[in-house]
């Protein structure tokens, strides 16, 4: 989460926002949120347990967990791109950066970032860079 902290600002540099959905319940979120300092909403998919979840595919049944499964949805609610990663590994943020980037540049409605912007986001995904194969869990 520290990770999702630092690279904030290029989020909102593409009028993005980041939340962080788990199927933990709103008070362990608020104690997260306040201990780890966090500048982005954690939303509790707790009641019914993993029903967001469940609906993005995302919900491991046998364990009563989520998987560590990233999306980037337009404001339309499209998924753009998504990625699942294993459990006990933290899939970073070039990815969604990435995403977040190429969609914004795609969609033709959408005035595009400044070079300064895109240059700044190169530079964030490679300090960030970490191999992946985007996917659906």
């Amino acid at each position: 989460m520290a990770l999702y902290n630092e690279v904030l600002p290029e989020f909102q540099r593409f009028k993005a926002e980041l939340l962080k959905i788990s199927v933990d319940g709103v008070w362990c979120h608020a104690a997260f949120t306040r201990d780890r300092k966090l500048h982005f909403p954690l939303l509790a998919d707790f009641e019914p347990k993993g029903a967001v979840a469940k609906l993005y595919g995302a919900f491991r049944h046998g364990d009563g967990i989520a998987e560590r499964a990233l999306f980037v949805i337009d404001k339309n609610g499209t998924i753009g791109w998504s990625y699942c990663s294993p459990i006990a590994v933290n899939p970073g943020a070039d990815g969604i950066l990435e995403a977040q980037s190429s969609l914004w540049i795609c969609i033709p409605d959408r005035q595009s970032p400044s070079e300064e912007v895109r240059k700044t986001a190169a530079v964030r995904v490679s300090k960030f860079s970490v191999a992946r194969n985007p996917s659906v869990c």
